[in-house]
């Protein structure tokens, strides 16, 4: 039967795939529920399933505004050893697709379409679109194709008598926001191991891999962790003809992103990989109408991409940054200010400005020395009214952190400027297999094995990094010092709590290695994203099966 498994894959792998992309399922939003029907009926329509219906189900998301729910489906062999395969079901949305929307989900009307534009594209994609190697639409890379591959392959192990090992799969919503439903995923992996007693030995995810070289592919052996700073500036209100009189926090943020916006020692570097330096998302003064006086405040966040740096790490190195950054700000006031009193033959005095940086922790802390509790029941209640907005998306998760450092700002007593650094969600630990102390043999090795495998078979040539620098779910497969990042969190993250919250010591207890394997994609969340035919059909079922029945020592 082990030599049949894979007879036909390719076509099994079509007829999931097609009407798979043609569910549209934009993140945080109430088209993903679309999928969870799609999913929870391909699942009742297997014979396996129909014969053990507990064996699948969905997992509901905790005070999701959308109602949403993780599905999974587990096929239950011998023993407890256990293979974990991810992917998510949700994609970005489709504003770049303009007049061809009504074509997005439907990859073979969309090739049509774009054939009559292809003078156009960029000549990769228009030599892609003429090669008819490639298939294109919204979800055909990121990732609806991995998970048609991992849909196909857990209905063909469930057709396996006396199969070795288990294999849970974990199909999840959120991923392209806040990955709820990898959040959420970990408690269910926490029921279903205690539930039929299994151990898991690794996680897959069949995210699209991008290549550097064409005829190289890629295999990960860890995920690339992620960490949104915040700064905001309060400055001093002046008229604009009296600027000397005043401090104008544009100055000083600017000079913060320009210390920061690529700088590479916010880099790490792990074995010769590095993860690119930062870039900022975001930046908006506090000024809702026009006068003639400087703004109070204006704030901002940047995205840092991490392969051992911390939450706690990462907050020290912006802290010292941005103290450097406002001492040269008040020496070139004071420069600046020096200069023109000496032209209108007038006394210099030193400027009244000194440094201060501090946490979103230390700035609560401080109101809440001033006034106690009516500053925390003020709080909670704007909190409160904060979270009912986001809920009803009336308001972003990260215009919702400034308005809380304002409010705070309203019970601080000492009015000079400061900086004021926080984190934003979402937080994503970065993860390798390089970490762990100790591998079972079949985890260490699996890379190798399926770099020749694949050779071998298709004479195909992959490389293996140790990070998957596109970001992605597997970040949530290990940690470790749980208890340090959640205080990082608990103290510097505003919305972390009720809002925004991730099980990480629950993650630090299941901690398993992590693999991905997947087709080659590119344009991920461009018009022209498309995926390799040869890989979605043909290489990547096989590595995946390759790499899951190696684990389970099907094939010693």
């Amino acid at each position: 039967m082990r030599s049949e498994i894979l007879k036909g894959i390719d076509e099994e792998i079509e007829r999931i795939f097609y009407p798979f992309i043609q569910i549209r399922s934009d993140t945080f939003s109430r088209h993903e529920k679309k999928i969870e029907e799609f999913l929870t009926n391909f699942f009742a329509n297997i014979d396996y399933f129909k014969r053990y219906p507990e064996h699948f189900g969905t997992y509901k998301i905790e005070n999701d505004p959308i109602n949403r729910s993780v599905c999974w489906a587990l096929v239950r062999g011998e023993g407890e050893e256990t293979v974990v395969l991810i992917h998510h079901n949700d994609v970005v949305d489709i504003e770049d697709f303009k007049t061809l929307k009504p074509y997005a989900y439907s990859p073979k009307e969309l090739e049509r379409e774009l054939v009559k534009l292809k003078k156009d594209l960029l000549s990769e994609a228009r030599k892609d679109l003429e090669s008819g190697e490639y298939i294109f639409g919204r979800g055909t890379a990121d990732m609806k194709s991995g998970g048609a591959i991992q849909l196909a392959l857990i209905k063909r192990y469930s057709e396996i008598e006396d199969f070795k090992g288990n294999v849970l799969l974990v199909s999840v919503p959120d991923e392209e926001n806040l990955s709820a439903g990898m959040r959420s995923a970990i408690l269910l992996l926490e029921e279903l191991k205690k539930k039929y007693r299994l151990r898991y030995l690794m996680m897959i995810n069949s995210e699209p891999h991008q290549r550097v070289h064409k005829d190289i592919g890629i295999i990960s052996e860890g995920s690339v962790g992620k960490i949104m700073p915040l700064v905001y500036v309060r400055g001093s209100l002046a008229h604009i003809g009296k600027v000397f009189e005043g401090f104008n926090p544009l100055s000083l943020l600017t000079e913060i992103v320009r210390r920061t916006e690529l700088n590479i020692e916010f880099s790490d570097f792990v074995e010769g990989e590095g993860s690119p330096p930062p870039t900022w998302l975001y930046i908006k003064d506090r000024k809702y109408h026009y006068d003639v006086s400087m703004p109070l405040g204006i704030g901002g966040c940047f995205s840092v991409l991490t392969l051992d740096s911390s939450p706690a790490v990462l907050l020290e190195k912006l802290k010292n940054i941005s103290e450097e950054a406002f001492s040269d700000i008040i020496e070139r006031m004071n420069d600046t200010y020096r200069s023109f009193r000496e032209r209108v033959k007038r006394p210099f005095e030193v400027l009244p400005w000194k440094v201060n940086v501090i946490t979103f922790e230390e700035l609560y802390n401080e109101a809440y020395e001033n006034y106690g509790e009516s500053f925390k029941r003020c709080y909670d209640k704007t909190f409160e009214e904060i979270s009912k907005k986001i809920e009803a998306e009336e308001l972003s998760i990260v215009e919702s952190n400034f308005l809380l450092i304002e409010m705070i700002f309203d019970y601080i007593n000492d009015l000079s400027p400061r900086v004021v650094i926080a984190l934003v969600p979402p937080y994503y630990p970065n993860v390798s297999n390089i970490y762990f102390e100790e591998l079972d043999q079949r985890a260490k090795g699996i890379s190798v094995k399926l770099i020749d495998y694949a050779r071998k078979n298709f004479s195909q040539s992959y490389a293996r990094e140790y990070f998957y620098t596109g970001i992605s779910d597997l970040s949530y497969s290990s940690v470790k010092n749980s208890k340090e990042i959640v205080k990082s969190l608990e103290g510097n993250m505003p919305l972390y709590g009720p809002l925004y919250s991730i099980p990480l010591e629950k993650i630090e207890e299941l901690s398993m290695p992590c693999i991905n394997i997947g087709p080659w994609g590119k344009d991920f969340h461009k018009l022209t994203e498309r995926v390799l035919k040869e890989d979605l059909f043909h290489i990547t079922p096989r590595l995946l099966d390759y790499a899951i029945t190696t684990l389970l020592g099907c094939n010693d």
